[in-house]
């Protein structure tokens, strides 16, 4: 069987939904959730919800899927106890330390791993598996045959298979933040991929995907063993939640009951997927290719108008007739006796039957005695609740029974019966934890408790040889990480400088340069270190694996974790995924490993939890002063990035291949950034990364940031490292920024001679 999951950005959302056939529905509440500008749900409603949806054997998950501070992470347990105790399914999340901290707090809430968290490959699947997740939502990016190599995980798998396209892969984006503080982590992204840039003079909707629509391959992703098909679309109507549901159901049902029959998709369902809120074309998405210029819109970003027609039969349809229970009465009323009403409901094979009783006895009619007929005409009176009458016998004498008695017994089965309903439905109450939080996250008391983090290295119960290159390692993560149960603060000895570069001048740059401790290079600078290079280092020297992992690069991944092994100079690796950093411990990597920007440590939670996996963490680019100095446990593994382009997107879609101007087709290795200008003339920068399988683009913030003005506050948190990420600077220009912070670092006071921006640290996002 498979599940088919639908959105829901209000209450008639949640309606369409269900009467139209979703299995399940995924819907936020006032806070966590990663689309806030939506209606989204107050506590009563999602409750509500719950009790509705399980009425009809179908489930909630509730959205906690975006980066949390710590002030939020604190309020958690109060917003969802009341979820927890009715009933909640499932929570969808993106934040390691949310997740740790729920794990923790709601020991039998299944975890539903947030597309968010970019789960690319096997052993990001498996990473979280091994920690408690009970389901993976992956990355829209992937092809149906890496997902069929996911799916042999053994863990369910949830894919989109409707609505709307991120550019970037999601949870990597970081250019809404950075044009103005709305972050797409925060739930508050302001689409700028959806406007035009230009490329060499030429004006188009470069970034601008089509919608996903796969109604007429759905039969394929059933056979690739996805488990959960999502629809997305929180901030569309009710109709569309409807609309989109019904279709898929319709055939999803075909394909379940037909297997092997061909599928063959109708004008009409065809034309109603295509008009309910869809952009001006449509596609497959990733799932038969890796990039196409056939996926974007190029000359539109907006939504076409939804026809008033189509969108009210389907109101009417869905919303104003919702699918109702049969319920079973069974009336007696005499004389002298209390009024009986007796019920009976047979629901996911249980009996559920009662009876209840009225307050006083029945008198003698004085006129006309109550008829069988007005009895009826009250108990069938359901048109609020989630029954409709089925059967019916009612047995009266001569009694007056007054309309107040009879409304009265049917609110009062309704009731009794929601309640057997949800009582053998819901969560026992004494399951839940009791107040005393594991975390407390003011005092930085972070108890990870026994060090349960056991991510089962050694690979043993799952079949996932990649070319047969995985070397199996007894090596336990309990005893790898034994070092994690001391929980003595280590003394930073020597403050330690980074240096990213990109180029070779760069490295050469920054090779000879007193104020760098540390050089961190790409994979396609290394091809060009020779071996004199490498020999004439005398600073530490890391490598930075590519920012994604998929089973299309994972012999490339497996190569750059073989050389950095074999190369002495070479002290460890840096990982921008907990997918890479699983793969290297599974392969046994035994140098160090440290996290990228996009591995986030938002929280003191995650960032202890960081602090377990990796020596160094780089800090997430979004972080203001104030909630950098929030992470206090952990600040000697902290680097924070004092000056570097942000990264803004990583993307799977090529924008020269966009542009018809791909490297690859030409046979040329580039070197240089691309520049794409908004309308307000702003450049940014551009690097394209591709190897035979794979396009890759990195998109970098118009200008750097620089952090020189805090370095006298960072320095009294002590902090272990400090980074300085170079992208297309030249020989002259890196040697002057680097003399700038050694006189910064010293404690002299210089003005910057280049352009930068400090917007995140000094007024934060939303």
């Amino acid at each position: 069987m498979v599940e088919l999951l639908a959105p829901c950005g209000e209450y008639n959302s949640f309606l369409g939904a269900i009467n139209a056939g979703a299995d399940a529905v995924y819907l936020a509440g006032n806070m966590y959730g990663a689309r806030a500008s939506a209606v989204n749900f107050s506590c009563e409603e999602i409750i509500k919800a719950i009790r509705y949806a399980h009425l009809f054997n179908r489930k909630v998950f509730l959205t906690v899927n975006t980066l949390t501070k710590d002030e939020e992470l604190d309020k958690l347990y109060d917003f969802l106890k009341p979820l927890y105790e009715s009933g909640l399914d499932a929570v969808i999340v993106q934040d390691i330390g949310v997740f740790h901290y729920i794990k923790e707090n709601f020991k039998d809430l299944d975890i539903h791993v947030s597309t968010q968290a970019v789960v690319t490959s096997e052993y990001g699947t498996l990473f979280y598996k091994n920690l408690g997740a009970s389901r993976v939502v992956l990355a829209r990016e992937l092809t149906l045959n890496e997902i069929k190599n996911i799916t042999k995980t053994g863990i369910e798998t949830e894919c989109f298979i409707h609505g709307a396209m991120c550019y970037s892969y999601s949870g990597m984006c970081l250019f809404s933040s950075f044009l103005g503080g709305n972050s797409g982590n925060r739930g508050r992204c302001k689409g700028p991929c959806r406007q035009p840039y230009k490329i060499n003079g030429k004006e188009a909707y470069y970034l601008s995907l089509s919608d996903m629509n796969t109604i007429d391959i759905i039969d394929k992703l059933i056979d690739a063993g996805i488990y959960s098909f999502k629809i997305e679309g929180r901030l569309k109507s009710p109709s569309y939640a409807a609309g989109v549901t019904s279709v898929y159901r319709k055939y999803i049902d075909f394909c379940l009951e037909n297997p092997g029959k061909e599928l063959v998709i109708s004008k009409d369902n065809m034309n109603l997927l295509k008009t309910l809120y869809s952009r001006k074309s449509s596609g497959r998405g990733y799932y038969e290719r890796v990039s196409s210029k056939n996926m974007i819109t190029f000359e539109r970003g907006a939504y076409e108008k939804v026809d008033d027609s189509l969108e009210k039969s389907i109101v009417s349809e869905y919303i104003e007739k919702p699918v109702k229970k049969d319920i079973d009465f069974s009336f007696e009323g005499f004389v002298g006796n209390k009024a009986r009403l007796s019920y009976k409901l047979v629901f996911n094979g249980n009996a559920y039957e009662g009876s209840c009783l009225s307050e006083n006895v029945l008198e003698e009619a004085k006129n006309a005695p109550t008829s069988e007929a007005d009895v009826l005409k009250q108990l069938s009176k359901l048109g609020n609740t989630s029954f409709k009458l089925n059967d019916f016998k009612i047995n009266i004498d001569n009694a007056f029974i007054p309309s107040s008695v009879l409304n009265n017994l049917r609110r009062d089965a309704v009731e009794k019966i929601e309640n057997d309903i949800y009582e053998t439905d819901r969560i026992a109450t004494e399951k839940i934890n009791t107040k005393d939080i594991s975390y407390n996250i003011r005092n930085n008391d972070l108890n990870f408790g026994n060090d349960n983090i056991d991510l089962n290295f050694n690979n043993e119960n799952n079949d996932l040889l990649v070319g047969n290159d995985i070397n199996k390692n007894d090596k336990n993560f309990k005893s790898f990480c034994s070092e994690c149960n001391d929980d003595t603060v280590k003394n930073v000895t020597k403050l330690e400088k980074i240096a990213f570069v990109d180029s070779f001048e760069q490295f050469n740059t920054v090779k000879e340069h007193p104020f760098i401790d540390t050089i961190v290079i790409k994979q396609a600078l290394l091809k060009k270190l020779n071996k004199d290079d490498l020999k004439s280092i005398t600073k530490n020297l890391y490598l930075e694996l590519p920012p994604v992992l998929r089973s299309l690069n994972v012999e490339e991944f497996n190569d750059l974790l073989k050389q950095s092994l074999e190369i002495d100079a070479i002290n460890g690796i840096y990982v921008n995924q907990y997918d890479a950093y699983y793969l290297a411990k599974s392969t046994g990597y035994s140098k160090d490993i440290r996290s990228n920007t996009n591995i986030y440590s938002y929280n003191s939670v995650s960032s202890a939890f960081n602090a377990k996996l990796f020596s160094n963490i780089l800090c997430p680019s979004e972080l203001a002063f104030y909630d950098i100095k929030s992470l206090k446990s952990e600040r000697e593994s902290v680097s924070v990035i004092m000056y570097g382009r942000a990264p803004l997107m990583h993307t799977a879609n090529c924008i020269m291949k966009t542009n018809d101007s791909c490297f690859k087709q030409k046979g040329i290795v580039n070197d240089e950034y691309i520049t794409l200008k908004d309308r307000l003339g702003v450049d940014f920068k551009v690097k394209t990364l591709c190897d035979d399988n794979l396009c890759f683009n990195t998109i970098y913030n118009s200008k750097p940031t620089s952090l020189h003005k805090y370095y006298d506050k960072f320095n009294n948190f002590g902090f272990g490292s400090y980074s300085f990420v170079f992208t297309d600077e030249k020989a002259p220009k890196t040697k002057g920024i680097l003399d700038f912070y050694k006189s910064i670092f010293e404690g002299w006071s210089a003005n910057a001679d280049f352009d930068y921006t400090a917007f995140h640290m000094k007024n934060g996002i939303l």
